[in-house]
């Protein structure tokens, strides 16, 4: 999914797919290390890009996570999708709740009582107790139909 929101936000303001492929290369390590060629973007561009947007806020909100990983490596997310490339659900936590996490991990909570959004997508937190007895928010997750075993 990385990837994808990659060429979708080079191929916006016209960043031609080698240009593409190259960064995304380099991220890797190299044009080897990747699983897809550069023909393969271009059809993912041609076959994906040029179609409706169903997928917009899902792109919307990668972008916004890729900016905070590039403002603190210590942001974390991932974004899962099922084989039709539709959202499934996403995980995130800054580096704060990471901080407290290590800190304060010995009791965590999973919480999904938030009301679903426009998406019919529950929003779910991560809670932990610090060692003034207070609750301190450890991570986030908008989750699809997914099953507890998923969270192991």
């Amino acid at each position: 999914m990385h990837a994808k929101c990659v060429i979708q936000n080079n191929d916006e303001p016209g960043i031609w797919p080698n240009k593409t492929y190259l960064a995304l290369a380099n991220e890797v390590g190299g044009s080897s290390n990747l699983g897809y060629s550069e023909n393969d973007v271009r059809n993912y561009i041609t076959s994906n890009l040029r179609c409706a947007d169903g997928n917009a806020d899902v792109r919307k909100m990668i972008s916004y996570f890729m900016r905070m990983k590039d403002i603190n490596p210590n942001f974390f997310y991932v974004v899962d999708v099922d084989e039709a490339n539709q959202f499934k659900s996403a995980l995130w936590v800054d580096a704060r709740c990471r901080a407290s996490y290590e800190y304060y991990g010995d009791v965590v909570s999973f919480d999904t009582m938030y009301s679903r959004n426009k998406h019919r997508l529950p929003f779910a937190s991560f809670v932990g107790v610090n060692h003034h007895g207070k609750s301190t928010l450890l991570r986030c997750a908008l989750i699809g139909n997914e099953k507890i075993c998923s969270f192991e």
